[in-house]
Parts: C-alpha cells; sequence; structure tokens
C-alpha cells in the first residue's frame, strides 16, 4: 500500500513556514475547512501544529498571498471560494494535483488548457524557434530516450521537453506558463510513473515533435504535439478512477 508523501510547498524550502503553509495549503484544497468560515483560532491551531504563532502568521500571509485565505475584521482568517484561489500558482496547482481522488472537473480543465496551449507553442516553435531553442528540444528528446526506463530521468527529461517546446515559440505570455505546466507535469508523471512501459510508448510523437519543429514545419509540429497530449490523456483516463465515472467519461469524449 502506498503512503502519501509529505506535504510540500514548492520554492520555500524545508523551515517550519513552508511546513506549516503545505500542511494548510493541502487541507485547504482537501476541503478541511468550509469556504468562507474561519480558520480555528490562532492559538489553537498553532498548538496543534506544533509551531509558534508567529510562524502561524507568516504562513497565512503566504497563503493569503495565494488568494487563499483572507484577514476579516472581527471575523479571523477566512477561506476564500475557490473561485479566488491562483491557479498559476506553483504551490497552489501542486497541492490540487496531489489530492486523491482528482477532481474530474479540474482534470478536464487541465486537458483542455494543455490543448489550448501546447500544440500552438510547437507550431510557434516551429516557425521561430532559434537554432540554439531547437536543438534544446532536441537535446531532451534525446534525453528522454536514454532514460525511458528510468522513472526519475523520464520525468526530468519530458518535462524538459515541454517546457522547452514553450521557451521557443518565442511568446513571452507561453513562457510565462512553465512554472504551472511543470506542475501539471509532475503531479501526472506521478500518475503515470507507476506503469513504466507509459513513457516509452510516447516516444515517437515526442520523436516527431522534435523533427517537425526542427523542420520548421508548423502545421506538422502542432499536429504532432496533439498526438502527444492524446497518447498521455487516454492513459490519464483510463487509469484515474476518482469522482463521478459518467463525468470522467464525459471528459473523455471531449478528447477523441
Amino acid at each position: 500500500m502506498r503512503h502519501p508523501a509529505p506535504p510540500t510547498a514548492l520554492h520555500m524550502g524545508k523551515g517550519k513556514i513552508a511546513s506549516v503553509v503545505a500542511v494548510l495549503g493541502e487541507r485547504i484544497v482537501a476541503g478541511d475547512y468550509a469556504a468562507d468560515a474561519p480558520l480555528p483560532v490562532e492559538a489553537d491551531l498553532a498548538q496543534s501544529l506544533d509551531v509558534g504563532r508567529s510562524v502561524l502568521r507568516e504562513a497565512v500571509k503566504v497563503l493569503a498571498a495565494k488568494g487563499m485565505v483572507l484577514a476579516r475584521p472581527r471575523v479571523g482568517t477566512v477561506i476564500l471560494p475557490r473561485e479566488d484561489w491562483n491557479l498559476f500558482d506553483h504551490d497552489v496547482l501542486h497541492w490540487h494535483l496531489r489530492a486523491m481522488p482528482l477532481q474530474p472537473d479540474l482534470l478536464r480543465d487541465i486537458l483542455e488548457a494543455r490543448r489550448i496551449i501546447e500544440p500552438e507553442a510547437a507550431l510557434l516553435a516551429a516557425l521561430n524557434g532559434s537554432p540554439a531553442r531547437k536543438q534544446a528540444i532536441a537535446g531532451h528528446y534525446r534525453d528522454m530516450v536514454t532514460g525511458a526506463r528510468n522513472p526519475e530521468a523520464a520525468v526530468k527529461a519530458d518535462i524538459g521537453f515541454h517546457i522547452a517546446v514553450l521557451m521557443a515559440s518565442g511568446n513571452a505570455i507561453l513562457t510565462a506558463f512553465a512554472p504551472a505546466l511543470t506542475a501539471i507535469l509532475t503531479a501526472f508523471f506521478k500518475i503515470s510513473i507507476e506503469k513504466p512501459e507509459m513513457f516509452p510508448g510516447n516516444l515517437p510523437a515526442h520523436e516527431e515533435v522534435s523533427q517537425r519543429i526542427l523542420a520548421g514545419d508548423a502545421a506538422g509540429a502542432r499536429a504532432a504535439m496533439l498526438r502527444v497530449l492524446a497518447y498521455t490523456e487516454t492513459d490519464l483516463l483510463d487509469r484515474i478512477s476518482a469522482g463521478d465515472p459518467d463525468e470522467l467519461l464525459q471528459t473523455r469524449r471531449k478528447y477523441p
């Protein structure tokens, strides 16, 4: 039986504040605290987390910056509705994707967003990518091939490949999606890593993306990236059984 990894807040180190941010962030995402309701009394919450009140206050400030909580006079620190949360924040997205069962509506939204962003980024990479940027994509593909049977190496190379495509697009807005895409892929690969054959099976589509971009074939690069995503989507939807099965089927029908 797998045991869940301890809560983490990315890019914050391993200090007490980071630990409290991670614990509270994951609790909020899991719904342990109701929206529009206040957090437990500060003294009680600090005691339950075995930290000082000053550490707790700093952690709450971090969560407030992520749009998850808000201090209200005479009420305390309340949990904001989910739609107020910053899903482009690496930690907020990371906590959502660590949660099991994964929410079908979030899975659908992520798959839709990837289909909007990544094929167009591949198209632009073929058109606008510098020789060095295009070679970086090819290099990450070679790393995928050599590391295909090593889960840690495969994940690193695959993430590097997709980020390199964004960077080669030459579009500053698309490259700004890199941290969010890294969080998405990291979480997805933690699911896929239980199926070792998943990585080698998607190598041909990645190779075609790389070749089409190197050749400056914009339409071909876009189509190849759609095939990369279709492979991943099929694998995820086949193995994630969380939430309402009918909703998952609806999601699958959107991605033939």
